[in-house]
């Protein structure tokens, strides 16, 4: 019946809303990787897994957070 009536659309406001929605997923990934990183902290330190792998976790958890110093050093030492 309105088919030739369009809508009104503040498309200004939508997409500040998609923008707060993206904010609010990067903030629980965020989340995420912390937790994922704490429990590597923690099977390393109760020696449930070696320095190596507690490496490959964080670098698969959070690819180019460690420092390349710590990278670095296994490498040199031939404990990759």
């Amino acid at each position: 019946m309105n088919a030739h009536v369009k809508p009104i659309v503040d498309t200004s406001r939508q997409q500040r809303e998609l923008v707060l929605a993206a904010l609010r997923t990067v903030c629980r990934r965020l989340e995420h990787i912390r937790s994922e990183v704490e429990l590597t902290g923690v099977a390393l330190s109760t020696g449930s897994i070696d320095p190596q792998t507690a490496i490959r976790w964080t670098e698969e958890i959070a690819p180019g957070c460690l420092p390349i110093e710590v990278n670095a050093t296994f490498i040199a030492k031939g404990w990759n």
